[in-house]
């Protein structure tokens, strides 16, 4: 998204885009059920919340796969068992941070229950709750990939990584409702071309420093070490052609199940839409911004 804003893709292909951050994802969720944004990257686990509701939405595209997070605590937690009785930040119930967390917990056979551990609730960005646990609000939440090795470096406590696991979960999804899809299939569409020329520009080596510099710049990242890592992750873990994949939302579903019960007959199936990314891809289109980057 960085990316695509900085280097104009949307006006390229037609969008007068208004770059809007809604710090939690029901928002983002309600404008778009009521027709006031057109399309929202969301956590995929509040997509199928939202499908329990009744609402029409699907994701037609999904950005990352691979888990590349580090459970992270601050630096006088050693242990999983010094979280008795503690603080963990998550940005809402049902949310990739709240995911991450609960498979970080049996990761690491610790019953937050318990022990008595408290999930604080810390809506906005990553960022918000990375400044909760350095001003002590919390005592440890998920970060994704570089970020949490460089709070690992700092001194923070990393509990849990998942870098070598090899556990995928679907974590940033392209939504946008069935109704605005048949409405406004071109607007869709170049949000989809928009996103994958992103994609294409952010994992060419040529341009690795314009990049690097738009994510030091949104993550507020000051050493240069720290934003090349923070690179790296991002080039490691993306989707070059972002498909939905069934299986690993019926994983991160059966998680979504013992958070929120009402969930538990909704039909995937009806919740994803590889019909976007499958036109792309056979028009030549995905293969043609791969030649040019």
């Amino acid at each position: 998204m960085w990316v695509a804003r900085e280097r104009g893709l949307f006006r390229k292909h037609g969008l007068d885009m208004q770059y809007v951050v809604i710090p939690r994802s029901p928002l983002a969720i309600a404008a778009l059920v009521a027709g006031e944004i057109d399309a929202a990257i969301i956590g995929p686990g509040h997509l199928i919340n939202a499908a329990s509701t009744g609402s029409d939405l699907f994701g037609l595209a999904n950005f990352f796969q691979k888990l590349d997070y580090r459970l992270v605590a601050r630096p006088e937690i050693k242990k999983a068992d010094d979280l008795r009785g503690k603080r963990v930040a998550i940005s809402g119930p049902g949310a990739t941070s709240h995911l991450i967390t609960m498979l970080a917990y049996q990761g690491m056979h610790f019953d937050p229950v318990q022990a008595k551990v408290t999930l604080l609730t810390i809506p906005g960005t990553e960022m918000t709750r990375r400044l909760a646990m350095e001003s002590g609000s919390v005592e440890a939440t998920t970060l994704r990939g570089a970020v949490g090795e460089i709070y690992g470096n700092k001194g923070f406590t990393i509990l849990f990584n998942f870098k070598t696991m090899g556990v995928t979960l679907p974590q940033s999804v392209l939504v946008t409702s069935r109704r605005t899809a048949a409405a406004k299939p071109q607007v869709i569409d170049a949000y989809l071309r928009t996103m994958v020329e992103a994609i294409a520009i952010t994992v060419d080596p040529a341009s690795k420093s314009s990049v690097t510099r738009a994510i030091a710049t949104n993550l507020r990242l000051s050493n240069a070490a720290d934003a090349d890592e923070a690179y790296q992750a991002v080039v490691n873990s993306i989707e070059r052609v972002p498909y939905s994949n069934l299986d690993s939302m019926k994983r991160l579903h059966q998680l979504l199940v013992q958070i929120n019960p009402k969930v538990a007959d909704v039909r995937l199936e009806n919740l994803i839409d590889n019909s976007f990314i499958n036109k792309l891809e056979s028009s030549g289109y995905i293969q043609s911004v791969y030649k040019k980057n």
